[in-house]
């Protein structure tokens, strides 16, 4: 891909002094019924930082990752992304504000090749449309190109070239995993939404992750709100944690301090391995 997108850039690097929330959720609460899932919950996400949001099931992570998508309306407060209120944008429009998602349960294309998955991935980034694809127009091939361009790049940084023209359905599942986060980054976010990405995954594998997560954030200039149960990862990877407890936020700080909250360790921890 040439220099001049993200992926060429040096890091940025955001100190605590000048940091900017990309994402800010303020006062969001969600209720279902008489149960209330998230209550007043308020945290901010750094740009270019990693931030792990920890929380026993039950705890409303879920319940928030699908506010985010806009697939749940909050009953009150607000989501801003980059200043920006959510409540208007559609849950078809969040790809093309710059957030993407993963998801805990693989939703691949099985028959379809490792390469095939992610360059779908990018589509959500493209104008054409079936009238301009059928009269061949010339810009129509000049975004394919550099689509199938981002798409090698992507197969490169994570590092599926062995197994780019292999079908999903033939590969382990924490190779399976890097296809579902491949996907999610060919939509160029700038914010992604990882859910649960260790999930399934062995010993060896989750230290690779590790190194993978902050490769691709200072790689593409990222910014990651992560949802994880294993905390061994959430502590070693993140720049700040929020710990929700009951839909309610307990903790927001760095993997130090959440680790030493008391709340937090009655709560949830008891101990990080």
């Amino acid at each position: 891909m040439a220099c001049g997108t993200r992926s060429c850039q040096e890091p940025v690097i955001v100190s605590p002094a000048t940091r900017v929330d990309l994402l800010r959720v303020e006062g969001v609460t969600v209720r279902f019924g008489g149960i209330t899932a998230l209550d007043k919950v308020t945290f901010g996400v750094p740009a270019g930082y990693i931030v792990g949001l920890i929380g026993p099931n039950g705890a409303g992570k879920t319940t928030l990752f699908n506010c985010l998508s806009r697939l749940y309306e909050p009953s009150e407060g607000d989501i801003l992304f980059e200043g920006r209120s959510l409540k208007l944008t559609p849950a078809h429009g969040i790809a093309a504000l710059g957030i993407g998602r993963t998801f805990q349960n693989l939703a691949l294309f099985r028959t379809m090749t490792v390469r095939q998955n992610i360059m779908l991935g990018g589509h959500c980034r493209t104008r054409s449309g079936f009238l301009s694809n059928a009269l061949r127009m010339p810009w129509v091939g000049r975004e394919e190109a550099g689509l199938a361009a981002h798409t090698d790049e992507l197969v490169r940084l994570l590092d599926l070239g062995p197994v780019a023209h292999t079908p999903v359905a033939d590969l382990p599942f924490g190779t399976q995993k890097r296809v579902e986060l491949g996907r999610a980054l060919a939509s160029q976010p700038k914010l992604l939404l990882l859910d649960e990405p260790a999930g399934g995954l062995n010993h060896e594998e989750v230290g690779a992750l590790m190194a993978l997560l902050r490769t691709v954030r200072d790689r593409l200039q990222l910014t990651m709100l992560l949802v994880e149960h294993h905390m061994n990862l959430v502590m070693r990877v993140s720049d700040r944690v929020v710990a929700l407890d009951f839909g309610r936020v307990i903790a927001d700080g760095t993997p130090a301090e959440v680790q030493a909250n008391e709340a937090v360790v009655s709560a949830y921890l008891g101990g990080v391995s």
